[in-house]
């Protein structure tokens, strides 16, 4: 049966917008992925082409957006992982096995609660693309639900807060991150959605007038300075900013006590630069500067963080500027998802090398929990609460909770380990409860995992 017009008019709209930015190959399976799925689902694929649409605008690669267009045949056996693999290659159907379908929430009940968890966890485990699909077709189930209040939409957004919103930020995801929250946010507690929002918004207008100015003043502070670079207003969603005041028990006009602006350049040497000309122009606030270029977080985020006493006449709040390349851009709003579009060295490598190591080790942590809100207490510890920072794995920095021992790192970086393993810190050994310090150096020995782990200068400054 022909396509009809409606159908042909979609496929020539996505065949150009592919062209226009991948490659021949990835064009051809690409092309040939949308229209494999169109033709086996009887009404179209909408909700796969709207999550390859989605990831097209994350700068997802040629197979994760494959994987989204085929990944509802799969759930409707409409295909499997078999025939994938025989017609779209082995990359396509390594992302869709065991993948589960997203859209339902785990079936928790006292006597399956921890299988359930196990269950999408594993669904998860592997290369990173499998949490991206995941996540992005949960995003889409949670900003189309038609019934909010339903207990099963309420335990699908507790779940996508305590498991998925962590796992994104690890991931590097922060647009989804951002979208996930405010989507948990307002199916869990609409009421307080609702009124922060009409709350925000006349402050985030006063502060866009001021966005303005500072905006047009940023850049020609770029180009008197033979710059090129684009700045951009920041602002916090809407999740944050509750979580914030709840966590520190201040009021709105407290929260939101600052402007923010980002400034995006091509190079390195070029973010130095211009945080001195930040410095030089406006008066630096003590304290508040972050260097996570020469100290990435654990997540590859890398930015120059500065903080500017107000500009009278202009802001009556201080401005915080971030500062980064359009890779170190790219990484920090998409990450693991353009990942593979934008990798160029061995550090990219590496880089998916953790990420997919650091998935597998969720499993492992989940089955050695005593149970699943240990579990989701220590996940999100380790994404959102680490303050220590220590050398390991050949230069690799590794971010740790207060009073963390080398056991904790080693489950971090999912490193099977024994009680009698010799691990040294700062060249002496020491036993895996040894409670570490910032800036301790790592080096584990024997059964082979004996690598070098003291800090390398130049391998910190690319990862």
């Amino acid at each position: 049966m022909e396509r009809s017009y409606l159908g042909l008019a979609d496929e020539s709209l996505f065949i150009d917008k592919i062209q226009s930015t991948f490659k021949a190959a990835d064009v051809k399976l690409l092309r040939n992925a949308y229209i494999f799925s169109q033709e086996k689902a009887c009404n179209g694929n909408p909700i796969g082409c709207k999550a390859a649409n989605f990831l097209f605008s994350q700068n997802a690669d040629a197979v994760t957006i494959a994987g989204a267009l085929l990944a509802p045949l799969t759930w409707g056996n409409l295909t499997n992982v078999d025939d994938v693999r025989g017609s779209f290659g082995s990359d396509v159907a390594t992302v869709l096995e065991d993948l589960r379908d997203s859209f339902l929430p785990s079936k928790y009940s006292r006597t399956n609660q921890r299988e359930s968890m196990h269950v999408l966890l594993a669904s998860m485990e592997g290369p990173p693309r499998k949490a991206i699909l995941y996540i992005t077709f949960r995003l889409l189930a949670l900003e189309c639900a038609t019934n909010a209040l339903a207990p099963a939409t309420r335990k699908m957004a507790q779940e996508t807060l305590d498991i998925l919103v962590p796992i994104a930020n690890h991931l590097s995801l922060g647009d989804l991150r951002r979208r996930l929250e405010d989507a948990c946010f307002q199916i869990l507690a609409p009421q307080d959605y609702e009124e922060l929002q009409e709350r925000v918004c006349p402050i985030q207008s006063e502060d866009n007038k001021c966005l303005r100015i500072l905006l047009s003043g940023a850049k020609r502070l770029l180009a008197n300075n033979g710059i090129q670079g684009r700045v951009q207003g920041r602002t916090k969603s809407l999740h944050a900013i509750h979580c914030k005041m709840i966590r520190t028990g201040k009021n709105l006009e407290e929260i939101m006590d600052r402007v923010g602006l980002r400034i995006i350049v091509a190079s390195v040497p070029e973010c130095y630069t211009i945080l001195g000309l930040l410095h030089t122009h406006f008066r630096p606030i003590p304290g508040t500067f972050d260097d996570y270029i020469g100290l990435p977080k654990n997540n590859g985020y890398q930015s120059l963080h500065t903080c500017v006493y107000p500009v009278r006449e202009i802001s009556h709040k201080p401005i915080e500027f971030q500062v980064r390349t359009d890779l170190m851009h790219q990484e920090a709003e998409h990450g693991t998802a353009a990942h593979w579009r934008y990798k160029q060295d061995k550090t990219a490598d590496l880089l998916d090398q953790q990420r997919t190591q650091w998935m597998g080790g969720l499993v492992r942590q989940h089955r050695e929990s005593l149970s699943n809100k240990a579990f989701v207490e220590r996940l999100h510890q380790q994404v959102f609460q680490n303050h220590l920072l220590v050398f390991g794995n050949g230069g690799r920095i590794v971010r740790l909770a207060q009073n963390a021992t080398v056991r904790n790192y080693m489950q971090i970086i999912n490193i099977r380990f024994t009680h009698d393993m010799p691990v040294k810190v700062n060249g002496r050994l020491v036993n895996i409860d040894f409670r570490l310090r910032d800036g301790d150096s790592i080096e584990v020995l024997g059964d082979g995992v004996a690598t070098n782990h003291v800090f390398n200068a130049e391998m910190a400054q690319d990862l």
